[in-house]
């Protein structure tokens, strides 16, 4: 005859075995799929990844060995069978039971519901083509964002160092090395060019990560942040907030809020075919920018033009070649970029 103690016990044991094994599958579906993204990416997926798949082990060994081991010795004499005790004791400790394991059966199902919905795009070859060191860039990779370093040398040959740079912030979900490529240009035309990693692929779960980088740079004096999609918002925002920054660059985006800084030199490039920022979306936010912002719309350009990751479900179809839609964002930001910093003096008059 069952237990009250004995049915909490197996009740529990079958839900931890089904979450178990779905713990166990989503990090091997992550694993299998999006490897090259998740090792290259912020760490906290990485972790939180491997993580998963090892509690998920656990959780199924416990599972198999509460189910038949532990059953069959309650039953072989154990006194702590919930047969041996009184009615009062086995109610008690099966709601200890339950008391103690629902926030870990909600934990761990909210961990596998968030890598399954965090599994990001990853970077086509195009794109990892661009992060090699070679033709006056070097790559630094750092721990949550690698570096687009420009290497130019006077005509003495002493190295000429960056006073311009770009802090760039990925949309949701995209492997940050999907921009290598349209930024490259960037850093071959002699500036600084540094891309997050976000954790979980969501830049606003660390709103202050660019900060950090603008930290570690104080050699740069004029600096541009920019973004793809939810990245651009949460640059728009640092551009608002830092006074560091004297320009932001959007890539099919759009602040969240007005901004209150009128003194920004600020660009938005959109694609009329984007499906997820619409041509709507961005006439609706012009307000929120300063006055002077420029506005660069590229025909025929999808939201998945501004990277190389792929085609994103519910985007629009594109009628642009993405090699040229690249060149016409590529130019559009170089263009800001070479409007922060003053032009120099005008050489002296002969007399």
């Amino acid at each position: 005859m069952w237990q009250p103690g004995a049915l909490s016990r197996t009740v529990l044991a079958l839900i931890w075995l089904v979450l178990g094994s779905a713990m166990v599958a989503v990090s091997v579906w992550l694993g299998w799929t999006r490897w090259p993204a998740i090792l290259n990416g912020h760490p906290a997926m990485l972790i939180a990844s491997i993580a998963c798949g090892l509690l998920g082990f656990i959780a199924i060994a416990w599972s198999i060995g509460s189910l038949t081991i532990g059953d069959r010795q309650d039953r072989e004499g154990d006194p702590e069978h919930p047969a041996h005790r009184t009615s009062t004791q086995v109610l008690r400790r099966a709601r200890r039971r339950i008391i103690l394991a629902v926030p870990l059966l909600v934990l761990a199902f909210l961990l596998v519901v968030t890598l399954a919905y965090a599994r990001p795009f990853v970077a086509t070859p195009v794109a990892t083509a661009a992060l090699r060191s070679e033709q006056d860039v070097r790559i630094s990779d750092r721990f949550v964002w690698y570096e687009l370093i420009p290497v130019k040398q006077d005509p003495a040959g002493d190295d000429i160092k960056p006073t311009t740079g770009l802090l760039f912030v990925p949309g949701a979900r995209i492997d940050s090395r999907a921009y290598a490529h349209v930024l490259r240009p960037l850093a071959e035309a002699g500036y600084l060019v540094a891309v997050l990693k976000e954790p979980f692929g969501f830049s606003l779960l660390d709103a202050d990560q660019g900060k950090k980088v603008l930290d570690v740079h104080p050699e740069i004096t004029y600096w541009a942040v920019g973004g793809h999609s939810l990245g651009g918002t949460t640059a728009a925002s640092l551009a608002d907030q830092d006074e560091r920054v004297n320009g932001l660059v959007l890539f099919a985006s759009y602040p969240a809020d007005n901004l209150d800084r009128t003194d920004l030199k600020a660009v938005s490039i959109s694609g009329v075919a984007d499906g997820f920022t619409t041509p709507a979306d961005i006439e609706a936010s012009k307000g929120k920018l300063p006055p002077d912002t420029s506005y660069v719309v590229i025909n025929g350009a999808v939201h998945s033009s501004f990277g190389d990751y792929g085609e994103q479900s519910g985007d629009g179809i594109a009628s642009v070649d993405r090699a040229a839609a690249q060149n016409e964002i590529t130019a559009a930001a170089l263009a800001l970029l070479a409007s922060l910093a003053p032009p120099p003096p005008p050489p002296p008059r002969k007399k």
